[in-house]
């Protein structure tokens, strides 16, 4: 027996432990889908905006980059505060004739490239690429293009620096000594100004791009869930004639004593699909033994969770890890806990009745789920023997 098969049959011996209907086990891994399809559509949407917002930061760093740089060679002529007689004005002015001349010349070559890039379609660089008919032939024609394209960058920069030196040196050409040296000191303000400003688009921008890996990280795996998800459910409706029905209905029970009824307890959700039981969990990957305090159920988020029994709420918050949580204290030293909730529907101290609605399921890292964990004074319980599956 090949292993898929093998996984197929231990799936369905787990949903005949969990106990429920064929149709509540569809219904509810409709719900994960759906849920899983909308924050799929939502992180790509928070992508696509901070994509935006960084492209936007990123144009007005190299902005900034660019006008400082043009600074710093305009002020390289004035390091040793040194200004321009009358005789030096008379020979700059050649200089800026000729300056000239070099930005008409780059502009025009520049523009030349530009147009020849362009020229078969705005899509002729993709077009490049697919044309490409080896995988070598791709990726020297990525280098290629994405050489070329910084190449066109630098050459746009260097415009824009050599078209301010021009500007600037006409400027100078029409200051006296004293005004030269006050034009020269305001623009070492300016740079300063510029380079405070960098620093804070250049954070900005590095806060985006991490966030946006955050969300990329994200993506990755709720597009992973939704994967297994749909592998389940074909698994599970090829393997629908092994499947056997098993469903009890929730019962109104005397649970003063919790002892009294162990192995009929009621589940705190309506559907429990088994996902991690308790006890030590072995990690194939890595060899490492864990413990798991409680069970995990795999649920639809935003399920209904119940109390087992009645009780008093002795906790409720956030928990790393484990996102909202809830613990009721019962008599004879026993604790419930319920965890990974999306939402609470009580507060510390509240008195709780037994299958009183005390939150919803949420999720965690490795998808949608519930955990529930029982105690007895420090003793974690199996809930597998205590709760009637």
């Amino acid at each position: 027996m090949n292993q898929s098969k093998i996984a197929a049959l231990l799936m369905l011996l787990f949903l005949i432990f969990a106990g429920a209907t064929y149709e509540e086990i569809v219904s509810d891994k409709k719900k994960q889908l759906d849920h899983v399809e909308k924050k799929i559509v939502e992180n790509k949407g928070q992508i696509s905006v901070i994509s935006s917002a960084t492209a936007l930061l990123r144009k007005q760093a190299d902005s900034l980059e660019t006008a400082i740089n043009s600074i710093n060679g305009f002020l390289k002529n004035y390091e040793k505060e040194t200004y321009m007689t009358p005789e030096q004005i008379a020979a700059e002015t050649g200089n800026v004739i000729s300056l000239t001349e070099e930005v008409e010349r780059i502009q025009r070559s520049f523009q030349q490239k530009v147009v020849n890039l362009y020229k078969h379609g705005k899509n002729y660089e993709l077009e490049l690429l697919l044309s490409s008919k080896t995988p070598n032939e791709y990726l020297k024609r990525n280098q290629y293009l994405q050489k070329f394209s910084l190449n066109r960058k630098k050459e746009l920069r260097d415009i824009q620096s050599k078209k301010f030196l021009l500007e600037e040196k006409k400027k100078m050409l029409t200051l006296s000594t004293s005004s030269q040296r006050i034009y020269v000191e305001s623009k070492r303000n300016v740079r300063t100004v510029f380079a405070e400003r960098l620093k804070l688009v250049t954070a900005e921008k590095n806060r985006r791009e991490s966030e946006s890996s955050l969300i990329a990280a994200k993506l990755a795996r709720y597009e992973n869930q939704l994967l297994s998800i749909r592998n389940f459910m074909n698994n599970f409706e090829q393997n629908r004639d092994r499947f056997i029905d098993s469903k009890s209905s929730r019962m109104n029970y005397d649970s003063e004593d919790i002892s009294a009824v162990k192995g009929n307890l009621n589940l705190p959700v309506d559907l429990g699909l088994l996902r991690v039981p308790f006890g030590g969990i072995a990690d194939n990957s890595t060899g490492n033994l864990s413990i798991n305090n409680g069970i995990d159920l795999s649920l639809a988020y935003g399920s209904k969770v119940y109390s087992i029994a009645e009780g008093t709420v002795s906790l409720t918050g956030d928990l790393p890890y484990y996102g909202k949580v809830v613990i009721i204290t019962h008599t004879n030293g026993f604790r419930s806990v319920y965890t990974s909730l999306s939402e609470l529907n009580v507060r510390i101290g509240d008195q709780v009745r037994l299958n009183q609605v005390i939150g919803r399921s949420g999720e965690t890292l490795e998808g949608q789920l519930f955990h529930f964990e029982l105690w007895q004074n420090n003793t974690p319980l199996n809930p597998s023997e205590w709760l009637k599956f």
